[in-house]
C-alpha cells in the first residue's frame, strides 16, 4: 500500500517542482566561486551524491570548463562527490596498487623505472618499531630466566622443599641483599647469578636430612631507564630487569624518522657502555642488543647524519643510513643486490656537491664489476632496467593455434614455424600474410608479403622466406578482409540479432541458429532484404518474399542461400495478439490475475471477479498502470537531472551569501534530491469505483493492477502538531477538530497551508476548499506542514526554501499515512 500511493505523490511532486526548475537557469559560475563552494561545503559538512563534472557539462554544454579533461581548481575530482568530504566516497570499486615483488614484476614483463620510484622510497628499518609496538612492558613473570641473571633487591625467589618437609616459600630479596628461608635462616643472594644462587641454597638445604629443594624465580624486579633523543615518546620508563635496549625502544615507540638506527648509545653512570647498530639485526638476524639494562641507564638515539637512496632494479629499494665509510658495493648489498632485470653495465649516482649544485655521475660496471666508489650523504643510486626485448626470438600472432615466441635458429624459414594446416585456426585467410622486420643497421620497418597456402603446400618455395632474429609473422582471419561477414534476422524469432555468415548458409540454418520460430510466427510470410554490390559499392536493396514453412522443409525455391549483410524478417500470424493480464488484489470475491478480453473494461473485470467483499473500502482503492509508471519515471528522471544543475547553481549563491540559513537550505535541497532519487514510481491512477458509469467506460491495459483494502475507521494527523497520531473517525469532527485532538499547532506549524490527503491519493488545499471545515472521510489525513523561516529577501532563496520544505513534508507525511492505512487494513499483499 505504501509503495502504490507513493507514485501519486511523485506525479504531484514532479509537476509542482518543474515550475521551480528555471529559477537559476541563467546563472553563471566561475571556477573561483566553485572552489569557494567546495571549501564551504566541507566546513558545513554537507553531503550529496552528485558528480560535479557531469553537472558542469549540463550547465555549460561545450564550454571549456565542461570538458571532461578540465578540472575546476579546488573542486572535487570527476570520480568523487561531495560525499567524500565526509569520507563517504562512492568510489567503492577502487583498488589500491598491488605491492609486487621484483620477481612478480619480472613475470609480468615489467621493469622498474628508478625515476618514478624515488618519490615513494621509505627509510629502511623503521617499520620494525612502527608496526608492532607492544601495549605493555610489565615485568615478564613467565619468561625463562637465564642462568647468568644477576639477583638483586626486590627480586622474588621461590624455594620449594619436599621430602620430610613439604613447603613452598616466595621470598623477596631484602634491601640488605638477603632472603630469609624458614628453618634455614638468612641467605645472602644479591650480586649472585641465578645459577650460583641455586647452588648456594641447595648446599644449605641439603644439610637437613631427607629434604630436597628446588629454586626458581618469581616476579622479577623492574628497572628505571631514561630514553632520550630522537624517539617517538622520550622519557623515563620502568621496565622488566630482563629488558635490553630493543625492548626499551619499543616501549618508547621506537626511533623517529630523524633518529639513527645505526648509532644508538647505551650509557651507564655517565660512560658509554655500548653502541648498537640495528642493521645487524634487520639484515642478518644477529641481535647484539642483549646487554641487560640497569636502573639509571640512559638510551640515546642521536639524529641520523648520513643517508643514501637506492632506487630501481634492486631487491629492496629504500633510503639507507650510512655508517662509517660506505662503498657503492656495500650500499647495493644493503639493498639486497641487483635483480636479473637490472642493466649491469652502468649505474648512475646523483649527488649534491658542496651544498651548491646537483650533478649526475655515471658509474661503469661492465659485467657486474662494481668499482670502489665511495658513497656520500644524500647520494641517490639509480639502477636502470635492461630493455625488455628478446635477442633470439621469432614472434607469431594472428589466426593461429599457438601464437607467441619461438626460438630463432640460423637457416630458419616460415615453414619451420607454421608447419602444417593444423597449426591454423578456422577461417584463416591464405592469400595474404606478412612478416614484419626491422632491417639493420637503420632498424627501419619492412613488410614481407607471402602466400600462406603456397608455403604450406610447397615448403622452401619463393614464398617461404628465410627468417631473421625478431621477425614477426602475422596470419590473418577472413574477417580482416571481409569485415561485414554477417547476416541479421528479426521479428517473430526466439533470439533475433546478427549472426556470423558461414559458407553455404541458408535461411533455414539462420532460423535454427536464432533459436527457431516463436508461436506467433507466420508460416507463410517471410522477407529477405539484400544489398546488391558493384565493385564494392552499395547500389540497391532487393526484396525476396519466401514461405517460412517451405524454407523450414528445405524447399530450394524458398530456402535461399544467404549472402553477407542479408536481413531476414519473420512476420507475425495474421490477427495474432499477445496475452494481456490484469491483477486484482485485496477485497474481491475472487482476487487474482485475469486474462483480458478484447476491449474489456474495469467494470466487466470486477464482475468476473465476483464483485467486492462487504468490508471493501472503495475510496482507498489503489489502481496502477505500467504506461503511467513510465511517464512518471521519465518525469522524475528529468526533474532529478535538472535538480542537479539547480543545486550547483544554488551553491554559487550560497557561497556568495554565506549565511547559516542559506547553507541549511542547500543541505535540505540535497536531502530532497536523494529522497526523490530513491522514491519508487508505480504509476497510480486515481479512480472512483463508486461511479459505475466511470468504471464501465474505463478501458484496461496489460499489466494494470487494482488493490482494494479493508474498511478503515480512522483519521491521521501528521506534521507540526504536538502529538501526531491516528484517531477514530467521527462524523461530527472536521480537520480543525482533529488538529486540536493532536494537541494543536506547534511553533513550527504553517497554519495557513494545512492540507488534506484523501484516502484515494488526491490532495485538498485551501485553494480548492476551506481545509479547516472540510468534511473528512475515513482514511483521510490532515497534514500541518513546516513553516519556512528564512529572513533573506532574495526570491531565489525564498522560493526554493518554500518548495523544498513543502515537498519534504509531503514525502514524510504520505509515507507515514499510507503505512498506517496498510497496517490497519491488513491487506498489504
Amino acid at each position: 500500500m505504501l509503495y502504490h500511493s507513493r507514485s501519486v505523490l511523485m506525479l504531484s511532486v514532479v509537476c509542482f517542482l518543474f515550475n521551480t526548475t528555471d529559477i537559476f537557469a541563467q546563472q553563471q559560475i566561475d571556477p573561483a566561486t566553485l572552489n569557494q563552494i567546495k571549501i564551504q561545503l566541507q566546513n558545513q559538512q554537507i553531503s550529496n551524491s552528485i558528480d560535479n563534472t557531469r553537472m558542469l557539462q549540463k550547465i555549460y554544454g561545450n564550454d571549456p570548463y565542461a570538458s571532461p579533461d578540465y578540472k575546476v581548481p579546488g573542486l572535487i575530482s570527476n570520480s568523487d562527490t561531495i560525499d567524500s568530504l565526509h569520507g563517504n566516497s562512492l568510489s567503492s570499486g577502487y583498488k589500491a596498487p598491488e605491492d609486487l615483488s621484483v620477481y612478480e614484476k619480472l613475470l609480468r614483463a615489467e621493469s622498474v623505472n628508478p625515476d618514478s620510484l624515488i618519490p615513494t622510497l621509505k627509510m629502511f628499518g623503521y617499520d620494525l618499531f612502527g608496526k608492532s609496538r607492544p601495549s605493555t612492558f610489565a615485568p615478564t613473570d613467565f619468561s625463562s630466566v637465564p642462568a647468568d641473571y644477576p639477583i638483586n633487591v626486590s627480586d622474588e625467589v621461590i624455594v620449594t622443599l619436599w621430602g620430610r618437609i613439604n613447603e613452598e616459600y616466595k621470598l623477596k630479596v631484602s634491601r640488605d641483599g638477603k632472603i630469609n628461608i624458614p628453618r634455614i635462616g638468612p641467605v645472602s643472594v644479591a650480586g649472585l647469578s641465578f645459577e650460583n644462587m641455586k647452588i648456594n641454597i641447595q648446599d644449605k638445604v641439603e644439610k637437613i636430612e631427607g629434604v630436597s629443594v628446588s629454586v626458581s624465580m618469581g616476579e622479577l624486579r623492574t628497572v628505571g631507564v631514561y630514553i632520550v633523543g630522537e624517539v617517538t615518546s622520550p622519557g623515563f620508563y620502568t621496565i622488566s630487569a630482563l629488558s635490553n635496549v630493543t625492548n626499551a625502544l619499543f616501549a618508547a615507540g621506537g626511533p623517529t624518522k630523524n633518529g639513527s638506527l645505526r648509532n644508538v648509545e647505551l650509557k651507564r653512570n655517565g660512560k658509554l657502555v655500548s653502541k648498537i647498530d640495528f642493521y645487524d639485526f634487520l639484515l642478518s638476524g644477529n641481535d647484539k642488543t642483549g646487554l641487560r639494562l640497569q636502573s639509571g641507564d640512559v638510551i640515546l638515539v642521536p639524529i641520523v647524519k648520513n643517508m643514501a637512496a637506492v632506487a630501481g632494479n634492486v631487491r629492496r629499494s629504500a633510503l639507507y643510513e650510512l655508517n662509517k665509510e660506505t662503498s657503492l658495493k656495500d650500499l647495493l648489498g644493503l639493498a639486497g643486490g641487483i635483480t636479473p632485470a637490472a642493466w649491469s653495465n652502468k649505474l648512475q649516482v646523483e649527488r649534491f656537491t658542496e651544498n651548491q649544485y646537483h650533478k649526475v655521475l655515471d658509474i661503469d660496471s661492465v659485467g657486474g664489476n662494481i668499482p670502489d666508489f665511495k658513497i656520500q650523504d644524500g647520494d641517490i643510486i639509480k639502477v636502470f632496467p635492461i630493455l625488455i626485448k628478446d635477442k633470439n626470438a621469432i614472434y607469431l600472432s594472428g589466426n593461429v593455434e599457438r601464437p607467441g615466441k619461438y626460438e630463432f635458429k640460423d637457416g630458419m624459414r616460415i615453414s619451420n614455424i607454421i608447419t602444417n594446416f593444423k597449426s591454423l585456426l578456422p577461417e584463416t585467410y591464405f592469400d595474404y600474410a606478412v612478416v614484419l622486420r626491422q632491417e639493420e643497421p637503420s632498424y627501419l620497418n619492412r613488410i614481407i608479403v607471402f602466400n600462406l597456402k603456397s608455403i604450406l603446400e610447397n615448403p622452401g618455395s619463393n614464398d617461404d622466406h628465410l627468417l631473421q632474429e625478431r621477425d614477426h609473422i602475422i596470419i590473418y582471419h577472413k574477417d580482416f578482409f571481409e569485415p561485414d561477414r554477417s547476416v541479421n534476422i528479426e521479428g517473430s524469432i526466439t533470439s533475433p540479432g546478427t549472426y556470423k555468415l558461414f559458407s553455404n548458409m541458408e535461411i533455414r540454418d539462420l532460423i535454427l541458429q536464432a533459436g527457431g520460430l516463436k508461436d506467433e510466427a507466420s508460416q507463410v510470410k517471410g522477407e529477405l532484404y539484400r544489398r546488391n554490390f558493384l565493385d564494392g559499392e552499395n547500389i540497391s536493396v532487393q526484396k525476396f518474399d519466401f514461405c517460412v514453412e517451405c524454407a523450414m522443409q528445405d524447399d530450394p525455391k524458398h530456402n535461399l542461400v544467404l549472402q553477407r549483410t542479408d536481413k531476414i524478417f519473420i512476420r507475425k500470424k495474421f490477427g495474432w495478439s499477445e496475452e494481456r493480464t490484469v491483477t486484482l488484489r485485496g477485497q474481491f470475491a475472487y482476487p487474482g490475475t485475469y486474462v483480458l478480453f478484447e476491449d474489456e473494461t474495469l467494470g466487466n473485470l470486477i464482475k468476473r471477479a465476483g464483485g467486492y467483499k462487504e468490508d471493501a473500502y472503495l475510496k482507498a482503492a489503489v489502481f496502477t498502470r505500467k504506461s503511467v509508471k513510465e511517464i512518471e519515471r521519465k518525469r522524475s528522471e528529468e526533474y532529478s537531472n535538472q535538480m542537479e544543475i539547480d543545486i550547483l547553481k544554488l551553491s554559487a549563491k550560497v557561497a556568495a551569501e554565506n549565511s547559516a540559513e542559506a547553507w541549511e537550505l542547500l543541505n535540505r535541497q540535497m536531502i530532497l534530491k536523494r529522497k526523490l532519487d530513491s522514491t519508487l514510481v508505480l504509476g497510480r491512477v486515481v479512480i472512483d469505483l463508486q461511479n459505475s458509469k466511470s468504471i464501465d467506460d474505463f478501458m484496461l491495459e496489460d499489466g494494470d493492477d487494482l488493490f482494494i483494502p479493508r474498511s478503515v475507521n480512522t483519521i491521521s494527523v501528521l506534521g507540526e502538531v504536538f502529538n501526531p497520531a491516528t484517531f477514530k473517525y467521527s462524523d461530527n469532527y472536521n480537520a480543525s477538530n482533529y488538529v486540536q485532538m493532536a494537541g494543536g499547532h506547534n511553533v513550527n506549524a504553517d497554519k495557513k497551508n494545512v492540507y488534506i490527503i484523501k484516502a484515494n491519493g488526491s490532495v485538498i488545499t485551501n485553494k480548492i476548499s476551506r481545509v479547516a471545515t472540510y468534511k473528512l472521510e475515513p482514511g483521510d489525513a490532515v497534514v500541518v506542514p513546516y513553516k519556512v523561516k528564512y529572513s533573506n529577501p532574495h526570491k531565489l532563496f525564498v522560493d526554493t526554501a518554500d518548495a523544498v520544505f513543502k515537498i519534504t513534508t509531503i514525502l514524510a507525511t504520505l509515507a507515514t499515512l499510507l503505512l498506517t492505512v496498510t497496517k490497519l487494513s491488513g491487506d498489504g499483499d
